[in-house]
């Protein structure tokens, strides 16, 4: 499919979530108020100065409208763009550097040290750039020169950071994942658009968005891998499973059952790997997160208590089941065999009288006088 049909489907997609009044679409997915800081923390990283929306509709909602407000780059102004913020970030890391900042201080971590190949971290820049700023041991000429060079570089990183959100959108909608909120993908998926924008080169003829793709796919992957199941589950079980899921819904949007045989068929998977991986838990949840929006219910007020766990009660039938595994092994051989016959200590089913003299080559009375004995035996022991 060409990129030009992507981007007409997901302009679509945005315009109509972000006129949706009701927010059905978006409450299940983003029922937490609190993610809405998350979301200007990204914009003012970009140097947005702008309203995510009105304060009407979910945090959602305001961050399509805006998203929906702001105009995509054509490929010649992108690659203007792109030139021109890395020829500034020359510009002041040679600045910095007269001053004193090493290119290390400057570096994105877990980057090798390759000279002028390697990658910036831009907040760092920033950072340094503003402390110099801020400090007497810059000249008149280099500060008015430096506040030029950071004023033009926030201009043109929060364009192209813009500009791009909205590949952050489409690529995020094909990881949808119940035990992530999609307004948390999204936010991954900016931080990884930040990424590509420190690590483009524009001098190897690639497009930017294309470029970016690959970062923004690596962010949101890891952080569906870091989710906070107690039991983490492998990369490939991960993808296998959101395939399954992708599936799911596409086969019951074409009118046809869910059924394993339909979802393999779609998927492309082995049968039997599609219903070993249906059988895994779901994802594990706290007793004490809320069940309404009122935050006074959990889950453990629902709790049957005969569910509990009683450490005390656990701990008295475990020394009983050791007493009495020491009082069975004093007894004479044949009645404590014929003990364990009857009630099963040795085998998962309890025997009759019958079948322990067969066993034992006793008569079903002598099998019934032994088993007396033994029992008159473990009450002489118990007093």
């Amino acid at each position: 499919m060409s990129r030009v049909n992507i981007e007409t489907r997901d302009d679509q997609w945005l315009k109509e979530n972000s006129n949706n009044a009701t927010g059905s679409s978006f409450q299940q997915e983003d029922p937490d108020p609190s993610m809405q800081p998350r979301a200007e923390a990204i914009e003012e990283d970009s140097g947005s100065e702008d309203s995510l929306g009105d304060n009407v509709g979910t945090p959602m909602q305001n961050y399509l409208k805006h998203l929906y407000r702001l105009d995509l780059l054509t490929p010649e102004d992108e690659h203007t763009t792109t030139c021109l913020l890395r020829e500034l970030e020359e510009k002041i890391i040679a600045l910095l550097q007269k001053r004193g900042v090493t290119l290390v201080d400057l570096r994105s971590e877990g980057v090798e040290q390759r000279g002028s190949t390697g990658a910036y971290d831009h907040g760092l820049i920033i950072a340094k750039a503003d402390g110099l700023l801020a400090s007497a041991n810059i000249s008149q000429r280099d500060r008015s020169a430096l506040q030029n060079l950071m004023k033009k570089f926030k201009a043109q990183r929060k364009k192209l950071i813009q500009c791009n959100l909205r590949l952050v959108i489409a690529i995020a909608k094909r990881f949808r994942n119940p035990s992530v909120p999609f307004i948390d993908l999204i936010q991954e998926g900016n931080v990884g658009l930040m990424k590509a924008i420190e690590r483009f080169k524009p001098q190897m003829g690639y497009r930017f968005s294309t470029y970016a793709y690959w970062w923004i796919q690596q962010e949101i992957q890891l952080t569906l891998r870091r989710n906070d199941d107690l039991v983490r589950q492998p990369a490939n079980v991960q993808d296998d499973l959101r395939n399954i899921y992708r599936a799911i819904n596409q086969v019951r949007s074409e009118g046809l059952p869910a059924s394993d045989e339909n979802v393999a068929k779609q998927t492309g998977l082995d049968l039997e790997r599609v219903q070993s991986l249906l059988k895994l838990p779901g994802p594990t949840g706290s007793l004490d997160d809320p069940i309404s929006d009122d935050q006074a219910s959990t889950r453990l007020d629902y709790a049957p208590a005969g569910d509990m766990f009683n450490t005390d009660e656990l701990v008295s039938n475990q020394e009983l089941a050791q007493r009495l595994r020491d009082a069975v092994a004093k007894l004479p051989p044949r009645q404590r065999t014929v003990l364990s016959l009857r009630y099963g200590l040795i085998s998962d089913r309890d025997c009759s009288f019958r079948v322990i003299g067969e066993q034992l080559g006793l008569s079903q009375e002598r099998a019934r006088q032994l088993h007396s004995d033994a029992l008159r035996q473990l009450k002489r022991q118990w007093r």
